[in-house]
């Protein structure tokens, strides 16, 4: 997930919980109370489901460094060498691109 769709996930989440506050206790507006309770259950679902993809996309940027790291165990048994050091440096580079 790049950082623009991180920051339109993280925003729908605040003005979907923004809302969701004002809908709950904003009692001065004349308002149907089903439409009320609708409003509100889009909003909970909203922000349940905004939280979900931004804690999936933290959880894939872990899985991946767990990825890279078994990788780096993976080739420990091969002979020093060129190929095993371009491999090496690129996992290290990948390593700190995600962790940034």
């Amino acid at each position: 997930m790049s950082k623009d769709e991180k920051r339109i996930f993280e925003r729908l989440e605040i003005e979907a919980y923004n809302r969701l506050t004002h809908y709950r206790y904003n009692r001065s507006e004349e308002l149907h109370p089903r439409y009320r309770k609708g409003r509100i259950a889009a909003l909970r679902w909203m922000t349940r489901l905004s939280r979900h993809y931004l804690e999936r996309e933290a959880a894939l940027r872990r899985e991946m460094l767990e990825v890279l790291e078994r990788e780096r165990r993976r080739i420990a048994w091969m002979g020093p060498g060129p190929y095993r050091q371009g491999i090496e440096d690129t996992l290290r580079e990948m390593r700190r691109l995600l962790e940034e």
